[in-house]
């Protein structure tokens, strides 16, 4: 699969650097091209801290400084991580930009919008712990199904993200059940990952740790899906954990290093 060992081969001077939009939303920009994951919601993800309507309006119509993203991909379909009418709106406004979800995203977009943007919109394979993934330009975008609930949400299906771009690798989680079995199966434990964004419960709870002392250990985690309700709380919490940044303030900004330094932007 090409997860294991040393990092892909590529300059790694230039920074990543992460833009957080608010619950799982985050804005990966790199040299390679710039990935929106999860950062086009409906009004269900106010309750983990937004950005105002005027900012929101922004990037749905891709404008600066939203108006250069390659690919749009979303973990499922909950409106807290997805709405196809902000996606259909980006779209619409970026005629080189891409989708790549779960097919039942790909399914309300399509319901949306028709044909409109026959050959840029791409569902990945959710099945937990198999690999499917494509190519978008110079950025790889790898998925593999996770659970969403056992007996809740048993039928929404989900994909753990893995994106590749300037030699370095971003796993974005989403919200679903991050299992051992599931993880280990599509290569993820001991896989060399630098960033992780993850629900705040990974760090927060015992499971996470006994997850890292197995092998899952980003070089840096952000911790998302913080409501602002906890938000004081689960800082403290997440702030144990070494390499490890809650995002908590929609649009903060953020530099990631190749060694996995964390400079916050201004």
């Amino acid at each position: 699969m090409g997860w294991l060992g040393d990092r892909p081969g590529g300059s790694l001077t230039v920074p990543l650097e992460l833009t957080y939009l608010g619950c799982e939303g985050v804005l990966v920009r790199g040299r390679a091209g710039s990935v929106l994951i999860d950062g086009l919601f409906s009004n269900e993800a106010a309750p983990f801290g937004i950005p105002d309507a005027g900012v929101l309006e922004t990037l749905r119509r891709a404008r600066p400084p939203f108006d250069s993203v390659d690919v749009i991909l979303a973990t499922h379909h909950h409106a807290d991580h997805f709405d196809a009418g902000a996606v259909a709106t980006y779209l619409g406004a970026n005629p080189r930009t891409r989708f790549v979800s779960t097919s039942q995203a790909v399914a309300e977009l399509r319901a949306a919008t028709g044909d409109a943007f026959a050959g840029r919109i791409h569902a990945l394979a959710a099945t937990e712990g198999v690999v499917d993934g494509v190519d978008v330009g110079d950025i790889r975008v790898d998925g593999f199904g996770l659970s969403h609930g056992k007996v809740h949400y048993a039928g929404v299906e989900h994909l753990g993200l893995l994106v590749t771009l300037d030699g370095r690798r971003v796993l974005h989680l989403g919200d679903g059940i991050i299992a051992e079995k599931s993880l280990r199966s599509a290569g993820v434990i001991d896989a060399a990952i630098d960033v992780g964004v993850v629900p705040f419960w990974f760090l927060t709870h015992p499971f996470g740790r006994r997850l890292a002392e197995r092998g899952f250990r980003p070089r840096v985690s952000f911790a998302v899906h913080i409501r602002v309700t906890e938000r004081e709380q689960v800082v403290r919490e997440v702030e144990q954990w070494p390499n490890a940044v809650a995002f908590t303030e929609p649009l903060s900004r953020f530099d990631v290093a190749d060694d996995g330094t964390v400079t916050r932007k201004e």
